[in-house]
């Protein structure tokens, strides 16, 4: 009897499973393209209480400087479109949050995207960062990293955490015509 209500349940999951991913699919093409405004206000509300009492996951933190890559001579929102429509990045939600203080602003990131050369099973990914200037220009940041599909303990550890492959993968990836190299640098 055991048993048998068991293989019950078991089935009912498996009928219902295509309704659940086709729900998932739909939520994810919604709220997609949009995961950086999830993010940017998750930030903006995390941020407001002392950091020692918010979740690890919650927590505001600012981009490690080792990972500036340099200033994009665009907006934030022409800069991410171009990532995930030209170059398949993708907006990453599970990422921490960050936020840093420039001229005396606190300036919270407009995108948190992955490139994964291999796929979403690939081991590794570029992981790139956008905050907005505050003069219609986008700050950089960048870091290679093994990707937490795969291996999310060795992610978390930071086991391959590379700023300068990072940079360096960013720039390959990324065509000459996208940015004038002379005005593409560290502020």
């Amino acid at each position: 009897m055991f048993l048998t209500d068991r293989l019950s349940s078991f089935k009912q999951a498996l009928t219902a499973m295509p309704v659940i991913i086709a729900v998932l699919v739909f939520l994810y093409r919604g709220i997609g393209p949009h995961m950086w405004r999830v993010r940017l206000h998750a930030a903006q509300f995390f941020s407001r209480f002392p950091q020692q009492y918010v979740p690890i996951p919650a927590k505001v933190l600012p981009p490690p400087e080792s990972e500036f890559v340099g200033v994009w001579d665009e907006p934030p929102e022409i800069v991410r479109q171009q990532l995930t429509e030209d170059y398949a990045f993708k907006q990453l939600f599970r990422a921490y949050l960050h936020a840093y203080n420039r001229q005396e602003n606190m300036t919270y990131e407009v995108a948190s995207c992955a490139h994964r050369p291999n796929g979403i099973t690939g081991q590794w990914q570029l992981h790139v960062r956008l905050f907005p200037t505050g003069d219609g220009r986008t700050d950089v940041w960048a870091h290679w990293e093994l990707n937490p599909n795969v291996a999310p303990l060795s992610h978390l550890r930071r086991e391959g955490y590379d700023p300068d492959r990072g940079e360096q993968k960013l720039r390959e990836l990324l065509d000459d015509h996208v940015w004038d190299r002379d005005t593409w640098e560290p502020a």
